[in-house]
């Protein structure tokens, strides 16, 4: 009956609202049946979905709500409150919901939490029984790193000796032996320096039996091992540091308490990202697997990646980037975005631009003109891609492989180096398909021009599977006049 009164439900509301993803009737027919009948299930999106899942998602849970969890990202958080559900309210459906951990609701409430709220309600043994539904699951990785992340400041030092004053004198020798090494091996103002975790463990082996109960060191002093890294974010004006510590392998890390409640993902993941093979290492198993369109029936990428560009290494490399961004912005009416993780290179490159093209060039601001050129990196673009109108193009002078300055990115391929394993195809490859997918997800179906201009999608082998990654896409050989 859920099944078929959601999909009722479904075909009403679109009287009103426009239809377009085709593939909601199903969908929200598959979320009623996994929601009746408890099932691990995992729905694969194509990417053209964009933000049209939504009302196959909540329709069927306004009207099945029991020992529901909804998990969203801060802006997913957004778009439920301030866009979709008062679009839902003129379908007289009500979305019965309670939010945060303040309050344990019912088993007739679906309750929403954030990544933060669902670590902290798993620590506390809240979610027994519950379904968990993770819509764009591709980010789960990433925000579980962010909210299982711990941060240690000096104020955190001084409440640790006022609470253990008996251990005063080691701890403070603990800390002033780690600032002396840090601080030597500073080369800038905010550097951000490794550090052992088994540093942690002779802290923990100060404190033996009478552990802190207080956060962050109870979690600090429980999260120390090889699973975690850790390190320092230096301030050489005040001369202080704090301590940072993340999981690399954040879902791992959770598979036991995932694996024993009934899971309901929606992912807009490719096979061959990193989702996929962060999924693949847990024990985690779904009952239903389902494919939702097919790529190749959206409309396709117009991609400038033409033939013999220049490798990174080469020392033509910075003025052939610079002058095909030059070419690509002329006459171009609307926004062009410049993609660059490396901090150094994107500076440098907002500041020539800025030298030809003037106030229209901005560094990660959505405060732009209508033809303005935005510098900023993939992630910056990620979060903020809905607050700004749909771009002319966007330009990767350099494919984003993630940069080994990251320290969670280079502690996890030190792991994966001492385990024998391929660094680069396990983990950088998948990590850089994932960024280049989430980046361009938005701009699918409504001709956005991509200019790629790194001779690694020629020269290297992997480069191949990028473009197989990007389809469907028509490729642009030569810039012609707008």
């Amino acid at each position: 009956m859920l099944e078929v009164n959601s999909h009722k439900h479904l075909k009403k509301y679109y009287q009103n609202n426009l239809a377009l993803w085709p593939h909601n009737l199903t969908l929200t027919r598959l979320i009623s049946r996994s929601l009746s009948r408890k099932e691990n299930t995992l729905i694969q999106l194509s990417s053209d979905s964009r933000n049209f899942w939504w009302p196959g998602l909540l329709i069927p849970l306004c009207l099945h709500n029991n020992n529901i969890v909804l998990i969203l990202s801060e802006r997913q958080y957004r778009l439920l409150f301030e866009v979709e559900l008062p679009k839902l309210r003129s379908s007289r459906l009500g979305f019965d919901y309670v939010e945060g951990i303040e309050l344990t609701p019912s088993d007739k409430k679906i309750w929403v939490l954030s990544y933060q709220d669902l670590i902290f309600a798993n620590e506390k043994d809240l979610l027994k029984n519950r379904q968990l539904i993770f819509p764009q699951a591709e980010f789960i990785s990433s925000e579980l790193r962010q909210s299982m992340s711990i941060k240690i400041t000096p104020k955190d030092w001084e409440d640790l000796i006022t609470s253990h004053s008996r251990f005063e004198s080691s701890i403070i020798q603990v800390h002033e032996h780690l600032s002396r090494q840090l601080f030597s091996h500073s080369l800038s103002s905010d550097a951000v320096i490794r550090i052992d975790h088994r540093e942690l463990l002779v802290l923990r082996e100060i404190l033996k039996h009478d552990l802190p109960s207080a956060m962050p060191w109870r979690r600090a002093l429980k999260a120390v091992n090889n699973e975690w890294v850790t390190w320092a974010k230096l301030d050489n004006q005040k001369l202080s540091w704090d301590w940072y510590f993340q999981p690399l392998l954040p879902m791992q890390t959770l598979s036991g308490f995932l694996s024993k409640n009934t899971l309901l993902m929606l992912t807009n993941s490719g096979q061959k990202d990193s989702f996929f093979l962060d999924l693949n290492s847990t024990k985690i198993t779904f009952t239903v697997k389902v494919n939702l369109g097919n790529k190749f029936d959206q409309e396709p990428i117009p991609l400038f990646a033409p033939k013999r560009q220049p490798l990174p290494n080469t020392a033509h490399f910075y003025r052939h980037i610079l002058r095909q961004c030059q070419r690509l912005i002329l006459g171009r009416t609307h926004a062009t975005i410049i993609l660059v993780d490396d901090l150094q290179l994107r500076l440098q490159i907002t500041s020539e631009l800025a030298g030809e093209f003037g106030l229209r060039v901005v560094h990660e601001t959505t405060n732009i003109e209508t033809n303005g050129i935005i510098c900023c990196s993939c992630n910056w673009w990620i979060i903020n891609q809905y607050n700004l109108p749909t771009p002319d193009q966007l330009i990767f002078p350099v494919i984003p492989l993630p940069t080994l300055g990251a320290p969670w990115i280079a502690a996890k391929v030190e792991m994966l180096k001492h385990q024998g394993r391929d660094w680069f195809r396990e983990f950088l490859f998948p990590e850089t398909l994932t960024i280049l997918l989430k980046s361009l997800a938005i701009i699918r179906g409504k001709d956005v021009r991509v200019a790629i201009l790194d001779g690694r999608m020629h020269y290297r082998s992997w480069g191949k599977l990028i473009f197989e990654a990007l389809e469907p896409w028509v490729a642009l050989e030569r810039l012609l006049p707008y």
